[in-house]
């Protein structure tokens, strides 16, 4: 459900429900048939809650794209990173093709950040396991350290992904709370316009005062 949408409805239900709460006069109106202060309450506490649920979403839609931005930013240098080691592992190695196999460094790269994030892994992994391949690459301006470093931006890269996941889940479940919400504060609230447009019906200007049309 669109937040704009919750947003400008809320608005309107807040004008009813609230409006009643400040006009002693409509509430005298309302309780003969059934609308009594306590049950008014049970509609302003419906409100309450959407309106609470709707700061929870908020948030944790916003913490789900500071995630999301802060895992884009780091894919991309670790990535960038990764290539240029890539490269210069296939110079240093050139036609050794089972070494090069070995590194995972024949062929084209995965596309998807879980594939990427495996075959990274295994490439630095083999690198910093071989003593004899680590003294090539120092030739290249490769020190253990180095890769060691780039191997560790890869497994931040999959910390991230993992944070940004269970934001996402996080904001899904918050949506889901907050129009279900919003679902039973609406049933209520039709219900309740619907008498109010009868109770109050030969004083339009309290219907007016409530924020309802009054429908003849």
């Amino acid at each position: 459900m669109n937040g704009k949408f919750i947003a400008t409805k809320l608005h309107s239900i807040e004008n009813g429900i609230l409006g009643v709460e400040k006009n002693p006069e409509i509430q005298e109106k309302l309780i003969p048939f059934g609308y009594t202060p306590e049950r008014m309450g049970e509609g302003k506490g419906l409100l309450n809650k959407v309106t609470h649920l709707m700061t929870t979403q908020v948030e944790e839609r916003s913490d789900q794209l500071i995630a999301t931005g802060e895992l884009g930013k780091f894919r991309i240098s670790a990535y960038a990173d990764y290539m240029v080691t890539l490269k210069v592992v296939r110079v240093a190695f050139v036609g050794q093709p089972e070494l090069l196999q070995r590194f995972n460094a024949t062929g084209k790269r995965n596309k998807s950040l879980s594939g990427w994030l495996r075959d990274a892994r295994i490439f630095y992994t083999n690198l910093l396991n071989n003593p004899e391949v680590l003294m090539v690459m120092a030739g290249f301006g490769y020190s253990a350290e180095k890769l060691e470093q780039e191997l560790q931006n890869v497994n931040t890269v999959e910390n991230l992904h993992s944070q940004q996941l269970s934001e996402k889940s996080g904001a899904q479940q918050a949506t889901i709370e907050r129009d279900r919400a919003f679902d039973e504060l609406a049933k209520w609230y039709s219900s309740f316009r619907a008498i109010a447009r009868i109770a109050l019906y030969h004083q339009p200007q309290l219907l007016e005062a409530l924020g309802i049309a009054n429908k003849r």
